[in-house]
Order: C-alpha cells, then sequence, then structure tokens
C-alpha cells in the first residue's frame, strides 16, 4: 500500500533517514490519504529528540517542545515534528503529568484516540497499522485504540471527538466505544467549554444531525443548556445559500439558529454565552434565530404559490411585507444578515423568495427607514425642541420610528418633531 507524501513532508524524513533516525507521516494524514482525500496537514513523527530535530533543520520553531513538538519550516510551510512519546497519568482529563520519550514507533501509536488515527507511514517501511485502522476505515468505524475507558478518562473531550469524526467520516460510532462513551460522559463536566464549543462548531459545520448522538450519551443538556435542541428537522447541507450575499459566517450562524429552533431567545443567548461564543457569533445566530422564530404572517403567505386571481392581494400583502421586512431589519440591523435570515427562511419551507427580495431590495435602494439612525431626527434635535433629557429621548425615538416604517413619507424633521410631540 503506498501514499504519496507531499513533497515538503517526503523532505523532512528523507533529512531525518539521512542524519541517523527515522520518520513517518502520522495521523490524519494517514487516513486522508487512504481515504482518497487530499490531507490539510501533514504531520511527522520521528525517534529523534526535539533538540536533534533543532540542530538537522535550519528554521523551527519550538511550538512545544514539553510535549516533544518541533515546527519545522520548509518553503514558507509549516511541519509539526513530534518525538515518539508515551504519555504519563492523565490528572484533569485532558493533559498528561509527564511525557517519557520513546524510540518505537508502535508505542507512540498506542497512546492514539482511535484506530484510524494511530497508523503511520514512510516508503522505506510502508504502512505501520498495529491497530486495524484500516480494517476501520473499511468498515467505517470509529474505534478506540485499546481500551476505550482508559482512552475517555485520560482525555474526556475524546468522547465529543468521536462524534466529530463520526460526522466529518459519515462512520459510525463502534457498540464498545460508544458504551464506553455513555459510561464515562460525566467526564466531560471535566473539560472546558471552550474546547467543548471547536469540536462542536466542526460536527455542526460537517452534519448536524451527529448532535443526536449527545441525546444517547446525556450530554445535551449540560452542552446546550437545554434539552429542546432540534438536530435533524433540516438537511443543513442542502440549503441552496444565493451566492449573491452568501458569507460562510452566515451559513454557521443559520445552522445554530435552526438548532436553537424551540427554545426561547434569553435560552439561546445563555446556551451560546455558556458555550463561550463571541459576541459576534452571538448576535449573528440570535439575529436569525429571531426572523425563523418570528411570526411573520405575510412572509409565510408569500411562501404558497400565488395565484393570478391573487394578484390584487398580493399587492396588497407586498406592503405589508415591506413593514415586515423594516422590522427584521431593524432587529436584526446588519442588512446582509437579514437578507439571509429572510432567504433562509423560505428556503426552510422550499418557496420562492423572489417577490420578498424585490421589496428588500426597493426599501435598501430608496433608503427607507428602519433605523433609529436614519430617521430625520436625533437626540439632539429633541432636546433643542423643549424634551427634557434621559429615558424619554429614547422612548419617543423608537415611537417614531414604530410610525416612519409603515409611514415613509413622514421622515422629516419637521414631520417628526410635530409627532413627536403628539406621542407626549
Amino acid at each position: 500500500m503506498q501514499i504519496k507524501i507531499e513533497k515538503g513532508a517526503q523532505y523532512i524524513i528523507d533529512t531525518l533517514y539521512d542524519n541517523g533516525f527515522e520518520a513517518y507521516i502520522v495521523g490524519g494524514c494517514v487516513r486522508d490519504s487512504l481515504m482518497g482525500k487530499i490531507p490539510k496537514d501533514w504531520d511527522i513523527a520521528t525517534n529523534a529528540l526535539p533538540n536533534e530535530v533543532q540542530s538537522i533543520f535550519d528554521k523551527t520553531i519550538p511550538t512545544g517542545i514539553k510535549h516533544g513538538t518541533v515546527t519545522v519550516v520548509h518553503e514558507n510551510i509549516n511541519y509539526e515534528v513530534t518525538t515518539y512519546r508515551l504519555d504519563g497519568e492523565y490528572l484533569d482529563m485532558r493533559h498528561p503529568r509527564e511525557v517519557t520519550f520513546s524510540k518505537n514507533i508502535i508505542e507512540d501509536l498506542s497512546r492514539r484516540d482511535f484506530t484510524i488515527n494511530a497508523m503511520a507511514y514512510n516508503d522505506r517501511v510502508g504502512l505501520v497499522d498495529e491497530f486495524g485502522g484500516v480494517h476501520d476505515i473499511s468498515k467505517k468505524t470509529i474505534k478506540c485504540v485499546g481500551n476505550p475507558n482508559k482512552r475517555f478518562n485520560e482525555d474526556a473531550l475524546r468522547i465529543i471527538r468521536a462524534v466529530r469524526f463520526s460526522s466529518k467520516l459519515g462512520f459510525d460510532i463502534d457498540e464498545e466505544t460508544l458504551s464506553s462513551m455513555k459510561k464515562n460522559s460525566n467526564n466531560i463536566e471535566r473539560i472546558s467549554f471552550e474546547r467543548i464549543n471547536c469540536e462542536i462548531e466542526e460536527i455542526i459545520r460537517n452534519d448536524v444531525s451527529f448532535l443526536n448522538i449527545f441525546y444517547a450519551l446525556g450530554i445535551t443538556d449540560y452542552i446546550f443548556g437545554s434539552n429542546k435542541m432540534v438536530f435533524d428537522n433540516y438537511n443543513f447541507n442542502k440549503l441552496a445559500i444565493g451566492n449573491s450575499f452568501y458569507e460562510p459566517e452566515y451559513e454557521m450562524a443559520l445552522k445554530r439558529a435552526m438548532l436553537y429552533e424551540g427554545v426561547k431567545e434569553n435560552q439561546v443567548l445563555s446556551s451560546m454565552k455558556r458555550l463561550k461564543y463571541s459576541n459576534k457569533e452571538i448576535l449573528s445566530t440570535v439575529g436569525i434565530h429571531k426572523v425563523l422564530s418570528g411570526k411573520y404572517d405575510v412572509i409565510d403567505d408569500l411562501s404558497n404559490n400565488v395565484s393570478n386571481d391573487e394578484k390584487n392581494l398580493l399587492k396588497d400583502e407586498k406592503n405589508l411585507l415591506k413593514i415586515e421586512i423594516k422590522n427584521i431589519l431593524r432587529n436584526v440591523s446588519d442588512i446582509k444578515l437579514a437578507k439571509f435570515a429572510i432567504y433562509s427562511k423560505f428556503m426552510k419551507q422550499k418557496s420562492n423568495p423572489c417577490v420578498c427580495f424585490s421589496v428588500f431590495d426597493d426599501i435598501i435602494e430608496k433608503g427607507e427607514c428602519f433605523s433609529i439612525s436614519q430617521l430625520d431626527i436625533n437626540g439632539r434635535i429633541l432636546i433643542e425642541n423643549g424634551f427634557k433629557n434621559g429615558i424619554t429621548i429614547g422612548i419617543i425615538l423608537n415611537r417614531l420610528l414604530d410610525y416612519v416604517i409603515e409611514n415613509p413619507e413622514f421622515n422629516s424633521r419637521d414631520k417628526l418633531v410635530l409627532l413627536s410631540k403628539n406621542i407626549i
């Protein structure tokens, strides 16, 4: 069985051999190559010690000397080169207390998480597959190396990593491995939410339906703060996204928003903060969640096919639709995000959003008002006209915006000053 090794990785392996050491590509790059995929990274394991690796290559970075890892820079590309090692006792279910360097590639592979990631290869020796990685690839199975209870008590994050690899590759989880995941699922509480978040984002990106495994493990409520999550109502991967306004971050926000469908907005905020999402990610997700969960009746009606007899009704609905879209823009604030959210609502209902976007574009092109900043009046002008500074100013501006959204012709200073006095 032969693997075509990327030229930079091959140069590093050959150089280590020329200096009296051995070296292999290991882990995911071996797995992906055997599956006919192009690896993103080429990791290398060697019996050379970190200081020996540093002395052999001209440009290196001591990225993880304590754990045996040196980054070798070759032709402006970084390659992680790690000394064979054996891990000591794990004290925090995440990191070993100590690392012992080894001279044996089999010992190094024996400490790894899953069989499909515990293979090594070079052109001199060929494939090293002591733990049945090739067999498990052929069976499309995620299986622990050795005793799964030991693996999950060493590093509890492996429980979620198993789900992540399952979603990435479309593999089933081995029965003994899954049973051990259930048995040791409480160990997840020892892992930081930052680390959990990284794995969950990959699962959402790959295939969100695999999050259903969390229900089987009994960890959905702990991770998300809610057991009302929706993991398989929609085929996310087949959502047709318009290229004119598509951005990857919005697709992820859409997927998250769909997960939280049926969950109250304050619970969405609480859950995402718990999972250490950034403010930007929270705002975009909640923005789409509002649209998908909102009672936008006209949008729902327009999702149905309109017959010729209903054209007059459609004209009236367009006016109502314009008001609703402005309110969406008001709540979401980000124009691209609002458009993406509306589009997603139509895609979820498998309907044509053309009428809706015609109205949407008309609002933007005409510069019609949908935010306080677009009003032809502000707090300073209200104060100049006798209103007291304070919370009342904000209330008046929001009431004025309510009116202007439905009556755009009233967005002029004189009319707004008069309206504000009527409000008081």
